[in-house]
């Protein structure tokens, strides 16, 4: 395959990584540029072409299933569509005329940059509170959502979004720190370099130089020597060591301040857990929690805020979900945490240190404390038998379903993403349906939707202002537009 654009565009490194994902090559000829090869980006196959960035990207994440670039199932698949859509439309708009003047792409207009700013504030909020109880933006894995996205921040990360302004969106950053290190978007996009210090544009910086030029005082040297304010210098480090007071403040209120937030990320899930758990009639769930970052003691106090009563009458709910077993995983650097819990009257069903040594023995884990309420364990990281944390995650929490399901605790999943079934209106007669329908499935046998354990609300994307001030010049697809 060849894809033919510009080598530089962030919408040709999306297709490019998301190609290394895919296990594609994909050649990109020199020299095609719009002049000679007309509408581009353009991927020539030997089916055929497909021009558009988003079109391209699309159709090369569908092609390795396995990879899951495009989700596991239907329903994530539109999620990521809904991701890809907001990318386009609501960050892809205000950043592009925000961040195009800059590249010297066309002139500045003051007024549209403003309300861009104001824009890109609101997308990355968005963002931001996604990925404040997702590690990435659709599933447990990398998929187009999160190459789109990345692709879309990667100019305005370099050129305009300097770090007073990155501060507030501590979450998106982490995700974008991660996806950046994978090696396949490394392979493409190199290291990439946050914007530091405000930026005011090249203009600026252009008619800073002649008066320095200008500037014949090169007699008011010596004064700078006669100066004796170089007592300035402590004054220096006397701030510095305010600085450094700050991160001194005892490990143990670093430690505090990381329990509020663990309990806190607890007791919202434990809600999520009770209302997922009585809606699907269900008495265990499996799932992860971020905040912990693979540390035991603050997995169980993770535990103890789900299982923490819940006052009604409280503005924000917390809690809630202590007549509700669980198993929750927390990824770290070193390993991945596990903790178990059992509630008193479903101990009889259910034994805790069971339960945990049989899902810790499926990736050779070890038990850390045993109880019939709560018992905990980890997993070391071992990146030379390609053991890692956020890896074997998603195996874990699929074993501890199967170990429940064996013993009549979970419901049975009897979907099958590979099979196809068809309604009366998909043939002439009924009596074809009628009999397509015996071919596929024992008759009176019909499927069950499978039912997804948890849907978080998707935010509902604002009209960017930015795009009637520019005519949407630089999100629309001149290169390719969203599909």
């Amino acid at each position: 395959m060849k894809l033919y654009a510009h080598p530089d565009n962030y919408k040709t490194k999306k297709v490019l990584i998301a190609a290394r994902y895919a296990g594609l090559e994909i050649e990109t000829p020199s020299g095609g540029a719009a002049t000679s090869t007309g509408r581009i980006p353009v991927l020539e196959t030997e089916q055929g072409c497909i021009f558009s960035s988003t079109a391209i990207a699309r159709y090369v994440s569908r092609i390795n299933r396995v990879v899951g670039l495009y989700g596991q199932n239907l329903i994530e698949g539109g999620m990521i569509d809904s991701w890809i859509e907001f990318c386009t439309h609501e960050l892809e708009v205000p950043l592009c005329t925000w961040v195009l003047p800059v590249q010297g792409v066309f002139p500045e207009v003051k007024e549209a940059t403003a309300c861009a700013k104001e824009d890109v504030k609101k997308a990355l909020a968005v963002l931001n509170n996604h990925l404040l109880h997702n590690t990435f933006m659709v599933g447990h894995s990398i998929s187009l959502a999160d190459i789109a996205i990345c692709c879309a921040l990667i100019d305005g990360m370099s050129l305009v979004l300097d770090e007073a302004f990155r501060k507030p969106y501590g979450n998106l950053m982490r995700w974008f720190d991660l996806c950046t290190s994978q090696p396949q978007f490394a392979a493409v996009l190199g290291s990439v370099k946050l914007c530091g210090a405000p930026g005011k544009g090249a203009p600026a910086a252009k008619e800073a130089q002649p008066k320095k030029q200008a500037q014949p005082k090169k007699e008011a040297q010596p004064k700078k020597e006669a100066q004796p304010k170089k007592e300035a210098a402590p004054k220096k480090e006397a701030k510095g060591d305010k600085k450094e007071e700050k991160p001194a403040a005892s490990p143990e209120q670093a430690r505090k301040d990381k329990l509020k937030k663990v309990v806190k990320e607890g007791g919202k899930r434990g809600v999520e857990i009770e209302g997922a758990a009585d809606m699907g009639g269900l008495q265990f769930f499996c799932t992860s929690v971020d905040c912990p970052e693979g540390d035991v003691e603050l997995l169980v106090e993770s535990m103890k805020a789900m299982n923490a009563k819940s006052d009604p009458t409280e503005e924000e709910r917390k809690g809630g979900s202590g007549h509700i077993g669980k198993m929750i995983f927390s990824a770290g650097t070193e390993h991945l945490a596990v903790c178990a819990y059992v509630p008193e009257e479903k101990q009889a069903q259910l034994s805790c240190a069971d339960w945990i040594k049989k899902v810790l023995e499926s990736q050779c884990g070890q038990v850390v404390a045993e109880a019939k309420d709560v018992s905990t364990g980890i997993v070391k990281a071992n990146p030379d038998k390609g053991v890692f944390p956020l890896k074997i995650r998603e195996p874990m929490i699929i074993e501890a379903n199967n170990f429940l399901r064996k013993l009549g605790l979970f419901p049975e999943d009897d979907s099958d993403d590979d099979e196809m079934v068809f309604g009366d209106d998909d043939f002439p007669s009924m009596e074809a349906a009628g009999a397509g329908a015996r071919r596929r499935r024992p008759q009176g046998r019909r499927r069950a939707p499978q039912r997804l354990d948890r849907e978080r609300a998707r935010p509902e994307p604002a009209t960017a202002r930015s795009r009637s001030a520019c005519g949407g010049r630089g999100a629309t697809d001149a290169q390719g537009s969203s599909a």
